[in-house]
């Protein structure tokens, strides 16, 4: 039996969720991104106080999205190579027109007017676009190397068709600020243009699993291995010094005085690498060492 406070959500057959958790993180760090970026490209070239904040990314269908933009509007009809389709970048009017008296030489803070872009005002904005772009390639640079370019500029939303009205569409939000001027930026991508790019990287994260698991059962084999592994160990009284005319005197029989205190411990090496000190002893008749400390590793 179902909890009495499990409530069912209804689903809705028209909009089929199609992200997973791999995707929302990759393109989070995009969207998140590319905000940064964008606040940067607005305060440099207007010359004011600018601010984008990434607000949140959603699964709408293209119908959805295009009848609840304003008309008129500034809607910029995106080529995204290697992506196939178009994209629509679109900026809310007051805004736009805010940043083109702010290119012009303006305060910014002229009457608004509900009207479509000029060819001249269409011309600097898609200047001040190229510069936003450009962010735009960079924050998509862990997902895939886009070339974004703007193809068109539109100002009613019906003329703005980049797919079919039940499409599915990813939708990137930003609050959006100039000066004393706000509104709502969003990007439209197809969800069929995108998903090539978002299932490599969900593919990218399952192969760093595979990987990972690969490597810890190689460790777990080289651990066994070199258990088994023989290593040269020796135990040897500390170097003694002697003059060059000493040593090319030296015959058989000589006796060569070592220096070494009875109770000062040796040195066992493995390897060639010091690594216990020891007390020289016998068992049976053999002889043999008493390991009595482990050295302390070099710190470099």
């Amino acid at each position: 039996m179902p909890s009495p406070s499990a409530t069912p959500v209804a689903y809705d057959f028209r909009r089929p969720n199609k992200f997973t958790r791999e995707h929302v993180r990759a393109l989070q760090i995009a969207h998140e991104t590319f905000a940064r970026q964008f606040t940067t490209v607005l305060s440099t070239t207007l010359r004011t106080v600018s601010h984008v904040q990434a607000r949140g990314i959603g699964q709408l269908t293209y119908d959805e999205y295009i009848r609840d933009v304003a008309n008129p509007t500034y809607l910029a009809i995106l080529s995204l190579p290697p992506l196939a389709g178009a994209a629509i970048f679109h900026l809310p009017l007051p805004v736009v027109l805010t940043a083109v008296d702010r290119l012009l030489g303006g305060p910014g803070t002229g009457p608004s007017v509900n009207r479509a872009l000029t060819e001249i005002e269409q011309s600097l904005v898609r200047d001040l676009l190229g510069r936003v772009l450009r962010e735009l390639a960079y924050a998509f640079e862990s997902l895939t190397a886009l070339e974004p370019t703007v193809i068109h500029q539109e100002s009613n939303p019906q003329f703005a068709q980049i797919g079919s009205p039940s499409d599915m569409v990813i939708v990137f939000v930003y609050d959006l600020r100039i000066g004393s001027q706000a509104g709502e930026a969003t990007l439209c991508i197809p969800f069929s243009a995108l998903q090539p790019v978002l299932d490599e990287v969900m593919g990218n994260s399952l192969l760093a699993g595979r990987i990972e698991a690969d490597a810890g059962s190689v460790r777990d084999a080289l651990a066994g291995r070199m258990g088994s592994a023989p290593v040269t160990v020796s135990v040897s009284f500390p170097p003694v010094a002697l003059a060059l005319a000493d040593i090319i005197d030296l015959r058989p029989g000589d006796v060569l005085p070592l220096d070494h205190r009875i109770d000062a411990p040796l040195e066992v090496s493995v390897g060639g690498v010091p690594r216990f000190a020891a007390r020289p002893g016998r068992r049976g008749k053999r002889l043999a060492c008493v390991i009595t400390s482990v050295a302390e590793k070099e710190t470099s």
